[in-house]
């Protein structure tokens, strides 16, 4: 085929052949929305005929089948920004979308004098975003959408772009599609290979990690000091690989949309409190030190609480990874409007600018020597976004090369009446039986030793059956399951011992390799835990939940951390069950999931005081028999002193955990005491 004679073409019929030639769909749009220009690939990608588009009216959310986003703010551009300019197209305009239909933005300083111009200065117009995107989210940016168009399923990559003419002049925007089927369900087919690799591997990576972990803790008897030392090796290595897998299994879950977030409100103290807790010893170690600047009265956040401490975890990992021998790290907290920010702050070699555009992004690491004697993944960050914007916040970082580096993230404030549920912690030292239920003999037997060194009775059932007519007939305090078995679903085991009377009482922890936490919460699971089972987990969660049916429950109510952890570690001890509210919004909340036997109570606590509770447990034809016991470091306020009559003890602060301890035994014994503040 020869050259084409381009002097025989003139400029539109070469524009022409390019777009026809073109395996993108494009549709070129007038301002006031009219399709002036569409190429075939368009035209098959819509199922649509030229004469169906040509010279017609669209919105381009209509044609793509989106649903209309209304805004979230009536506001106009002029008065969000204050703006006096009446000659601006823009400023009387019902259409809130700034330059976009009315070809203009305002430009107070004048230094943009064509749309051309202006158009570029939108990438950072906090306005534009604001108002362009709630009615065009497309605008700007690149966006996956799935479209039925009657004859096939196509995934398409969308972009909308506002174009200007050779004067600069706003005439119109071109709408590219880009079919990218093939490569969604490569994508897919490459999740799901990692997914099945991944769980695959979680099941001989349990026994080695579960085994080792036995040898070295001396169950399987004494081993001289070059055992140890190989064997810690080992344990080193096969921790790497569950570190590796697990991100493997969160970036496939993140991009298949599987992830499963628990989110309600959380305190935030508590969350860093139990980040920070896991590098006690590192710190010790290596004679540094974290410091922790959380303000008390940090309002209370939105989140799951394990991925926001996973989140944490991940940044106070590498902030004492990369920072130099004797630097310090500093965790900080702060509200800031609607979010609480919390910040990580090292002292570290710093993340040049261009390292810093690529961080987030997966298997990104900065290129140093330090970074390569280190090693890792490269995904931690990437998950760490992924999670953090999931739950409505923003993650990055501020660094400086040399100056070290502060990780940032933040989380939206829960709603006034958004309210935490307090989780009920069993007696401590109390044991019973357990029935493990795990197809895998191997696996089986390592649950059981890890629950024998406890002091629990273990049973074991290695098919439904097996477990189904065991579980009735033995009546176990907890059960372990795998949701994986040879003879049947885990998921319908667990929903057969739900649904039959003398087993739906039974605490059931799902125990496996497939991440399916919601299915399990739905089917009625009291936990859920993935493998390789962390041991120190598995015991503290049966733990828990053995005896936390039948001991007696004392709902401690109080702001103050510090003494609810104390006197539920000092009840729990005296083989209560423990439920903990941190304000009374949180104790009214506990008493309509579970009827405690007795009150500990605070009352001066943000949200509703102790008065309002006790007035709401009172006048509660359901709740009224409940004994009270107030605790307070305060003088009694005598407005109040009728409603602290119905209350059946007064304690004053500083407590002693023994007496009140010994006070509820007497209350619930039928002892009558009153200690008067």
């Amino acid at each position: 085929m020869g050259l084409l004679d381009e002097s025989a073409l003139d400029r539109h019929e070469r524009i022409e052949a390019v777009l026809n030639a073109t395996n993108d769909g494009l549709l070129v749009l007038s301002p006031e929305d009219e399709v002036t220009l569409v190429n075939p690939a368009a035209l098959q990608m819509l199922a649509m005929a030229e004469d169906e588009l040509m010279h017609r009216t669209v919105k381009v959310e209509d044609l793509l089948g989106l649903d209309r986003v209304e805004s979230a703010s009536s506001e106009s551009c002029k008065d969000i920004m204050s703006c006096e300019m009446s000659e601006c197209p823009a400023f009387d305009s019902a259409d809130l979308r700034c330059w976009l239909i009315n070809g203009t933005l305002c430009d107070k300083d004048g230094s943009a004098k064509t749309f051309a111009e202006k158009r570029d200065k939108c990438a950072d117009c906090p306005t534009h975003e604001k108002l362009a995107g709630p009615f065009d989210p497309l605008v700007g940016k690149e966006h996956d959408l799935k479209l039925d168009n009657g004859e096939s399923h196509l995934v398409l990559k969308v972009r909308v772009t506002p174009i200007a003419d050779s004067s600069g002049s706003y005439i119109g925007r071109v709408v590219a599609l880009r079919d990218i089927t093939s490569e969604d369900e490569i994508a897919q087919m490459k999740n799901e290979f990692v997914s099945t690799v991944s769980h695959e591997l979680r099941t001989p990576l349990t026994s080695i990690k579960g085994y080792v972990d036995l040898i070295l803790d001396g169950d399987a008897g004494d081993i001289n000091e070059i055992q140890r030392e190989f064997l810690a090796i080992v344990k080193e290595n096969s921790d790497r690989l569950v570190e590796l897998i697990n991100d493997m299994l969160d970036i496939s879950r993140i991009e298949s949309g599987r992830i499963h977030l628990k989110v309600d409100p959380q305190h935030v103290d508590e969350i860093i409190d139990g980040a920070v807790d896991t590098f006690r010893a590192v710190l010790t170690q290596s004679s540094r030190t974290m410091q922790v600047d959380v303000p008390d009265d940090l309002p209370v956040v939105i989140a799951d609480r394990d991925r926001v401490r996973q989140v944490l975890i991940n940044l106070l990992s590498n902030a004492i990874k990369y920072s130099p021998a004797g630097g310090d790290v500093k965790l900080i907290a702060r509200r800031e409007g609607d979010l609480v920010r919390i910040s990580v702050i090292d002292q570290g070699l710093g993340i040049s600018a261009e390292d810093q555009s690529m961080l987030f992004t997966k298997f990104y690491r900065v290129d140093s020597a330090l970074t390569r004697e280190i090693g890792g993944t490269g995904l931690g960050l990437s998950i760490c976004k992924s999670i953090i914007e999931l739950l409505g916040g923003e993650i990055g970082v501020d660094s400086v090369a040399g100056e070290g580096s502060t990780f940032w993230f933040t989380l939206p404030v829960a709603p006034e009446d958004a309210v935490r549920m307090p989780e009920i912690a069993g007696p401590e030292g109390r044991t019973g039986t357990v029935l493990v239920v795990d197809s895998d003999i191997e696996i089986a037997a390592l649950i059981e030793t890890y629950l024998r060194r406890r002091g629990f009775d273990v049973l074991q059932a290695h098919s439904a059956d097996d477990a189904y007519s065991l579980a009735i007939a033995a009546k176990p305090d907890v059960i372990t399951l795998d949701v994986i078995l040879e003879d049947g679903d885990g998921f319908d085991l667990l929903h057969r011992l739900k649904e039959h009377e003398s087993t739906a009482d039974i605490p059931v922890v799902v125990l496996s390799i497939v991440c399916d936490e919601g299915r399990s919460c739905r089917f009625g699971a009291a936990n859920y835990l993935e493998k390789p089972i962390d041991q120190k987990k598995l015991l503290d969660v049966v733990g828990s939940l053995v005896g936390s049916g039948d001991s007696p429950l004392v709902l401690v109510v109080d702001d103050d951390r510090s003494v609810v952890s104390l006197l539920t570690e000092t009840l729990r001890r005296r083989g209560f069950s423990v439920a903990q509210a941190f304000d009374g919004t949180e104790a009214i909340a506990a008493l309509d999931e579970h009827r405690p036997d007795l009150i500990l109570l605070d009352l001066r606590m943000p949200r509703m005081n102790g008065y309002e509770v006790i007035k709401r447990v009172k006048t509660s034809e359901e709740w009224g028999d409940i004994p009270i016991v107030v605790m307070t470091a305060y003088p009694i306020d005598h407005a109040h002193v009728d409603i602290l009559a119905q209350t059946e003890g007064q304690i004053s602060k500083p407590l002693s955990p023994g007496d009140i301890a010994g006070q509820v035994e007497a209350l619930l014994a039928g002892v009558p005491v009153k200690t008067e503040a």
